[in-house]
């Protein structure tokens, strides 16, 4: 664990919290009516939000664990690029859930309220956003350089060489 920089850390940390608040804790309850309330986690609630969550919770262990046993992958952009990237789309969608909360297309038949478990899922996906975030800027990484080096422009290849100069306006001499 000496080897992992602090983002590797932050990500790590923060995936698993994810994965881990995705099962133990409700994200949301909804009230039928009649005394009837459900709650439900993140694999319950969701439809198709869960596995992008996964996918940035396992971003940032793999981004953790990759550092910490110090093995490298032939990818085309960096791992921390990847789980910034997993991470801040999965916080987003968290964002927009608890703005809008899923009804199940029930609309007004039912109330639906926001429970701890989005919450904590909220700090724990901005988590592995930040730790990926921070890892790419401890390696000295960037979305733009990871843009180019996908885009085939090398990134860090040297710029060409400047074209030659224009032919004199003069002429031979006769």
């Amino acid at each position: 664990m000496d080897n992992l920089r602090t983002g590797e850390k932050i990500a790590g940390a923060s995936g698993v919290a994810l994965i881990l608040i995705m099962f133990i804790f409700d994200w949301f309850s909804a009230d039928v009516g009649f005394g009837l309330e459900f709650g439900g986690n993140a694999w319950e609630v969701f439809g198709g939000i869960d596995i992008v969550l996964f996918l940035a919770a396992l971003a940032g262990i793999a981004l953790a664990l990759m550092a910490a046993s110090q093995s490298q992958v032939d990818i085309p952009v960096a791992l921390s690029a990847i789980t910034a990237g997993l991470g801040g789309l999965a916080t987003l969608l968290v964002l927009y859930r608890i703005i809008s909360p899923p009804d199940g297309g029930a609309g007004d038949l039912i109330d639906v309220s926001r429970s701890i478990g989005v919450f904590l899922g909220l700090i724990a996906a901005a988590g592995v956003t930040y730790g990926g975030w921070r890892a790419m800027q401890e390696e000295g990484a960037s979305f733009t350089g990871e843009a180019d080096r996908v885009g085939g422009t090398g990134g860090d290849a040297p710029p060409p060489p400047p074209p030659p100069p224009p032919p004199s306006s003069t002429g031979p001499a006769a």
